[in-house]
């Protein structure tokens, strides 16, 4: 009786054992503001082939008394496909890339700016899903600098000491960056959730570099994405920090306090049983040195490490196919998403949303 009554208390206790677990690292992200009502705003409507594509606003968060700062509104590129009356259609969350280019933000994967490998938005949308891409926190139209030119990178510097300014006011009430844009991707799901045509029950996002890893935690913290995609994103928060990392991290990337008590591979895992992939370049820090090489290499190796990590978690809810990485050498397999790869990642994603 006694062993019986042992076996079931071990139960209970690593039931609640992951539910704590996942409420602990959501604490992780900061505290989270009450969002204001949902109101959306076009700026623009553009008849495009195949639909239309909108430029909208929505505020994310009031103004704050204590750091007298402006309401902060984030503006987005929104694609809908022509559909007919009653439809439901899949959408997407396009994530951006960060970087010295910063006044890009949703102008890149829209299609409108940029590198042609990072026009994911408006590719997924020709291939008939709503898509909305949204500007990052401290991007686009979200930098709080005094000349915001959206046309050349001449404000870099000043726009990543506002980002640091802006981060400091995050972290003096509790919060965090990355928390932060989990915060604003909740805000554009809410856009996405409160249109008639979109189905519910179908929608995904994508992101790549920096964009890809804030869809991790976000993927993590918002269980209505059904399914996520990381392009070289994703990465071991341990190893990023790493003395011997090849180069020098901002400190408002941190999330205080992570590494006492996770991994990114638990926020990785926590999003079981939910589709996510991953890809990798294998020169993400290219090969044209012996010390690239091997830098290089311990980027896969991490990542190897923190895909088996999190494939505990998949396993445990008996969905290991659902966890995927790819990882490439197409064009010299630097940090990019090359089209064979977006041809591999469309076909994975249509797979679940169509």
């Amino acid at each position: 009786m006694k062993s019986i009554l042992a076996i079931f208390l071990l139960i209970i206790s690593l039931s609640c054992f992951g539910q704590k677990n996942k409420n602990t690292l959501i604490s992780l992200l900061g505290t989270m503001p009450k969002p204001p009502e949902l109101f959306v705003d076009t700026l623009e409507k553009i008849n495009i082939e195949n639909g239309w594509r909108y430029k909208i606003r929505y505020l994310s968060e009031d103004s704050s008394a204590v750091f007298h700062t402006p309401k902060d509104y984030i503006t987005a590129y929104l694609f809908i496909p022509n559909h007919s009356f009653g439809t439901k259609l899949p959408a997407l969350i396009a994530i951006h890339q960060d970087g010295s280019r910063n006044y890009l933000g949703k102008a890149e994967p829209a299609g409108l700016a940029g590198d042609d490998d990072q026009h994911y938005g408006i590719e997924l949308y020709k291939q008939g899903y709503v898509v909305i891409c949204p500007d990052r926190f401290y991007h686009g139209n979200r930098r709080r600098i005094s000349k915001p030119d959206t046309l050349t990178n001449l404000w870099y510097e000043e726009s990543l000491q506002a980002t640091e300014h802006w981060a400091g006011q995050l972290m003096s009430v509790g919060r965090s960056t990355i928390g932060k844009e989990v915060y604003d991707l909740e805000r554009a799901m809410d856009v996405l959730y409160a249109m008639p045509v979109v189905d519910k029950n179908k929608v995904g996002a994508i992101g790549h570099s920096a964009g890809g890893n804030a869809l991790a935690y976000f993927m993590f913290a918002d269980t209505r994405v059904k399914i996520g995609v990381s392009s070289c994103g994703v990465f071991e928060m341990a190893d990023w920090f790493d003395e011997k990392a090849p180069s020098k991290r901002y400190a408002y990337t941190a999330i205080p306090g992570f590494l006492n008590t996770a991994r990114t591979s638990d926020f990785v895992g926590l999003i079981a049983p939910r589709p996510f992939l991953m890809t990798r370049g294998l020169w993400e820090w290219d090969k044209d040195t012996e010390q690239n090489k091997a830098n290089s290499t311990d980027h896969v190796k991490s990542t190897e490490k923190l895909y088996h990590e999190a494939l505990f978690y998949y396993k445990k809810l008996k969905s290991a196919n659902n966890l995927k990485v790819i990882y490439f050498d197409e064009d010299g397999g630097r940090h990019a998403f090359p089209p064979k790869v977006k041809k591999q990642v469309y076909t994975w994603i249509a797979s679940y949303l169509k």
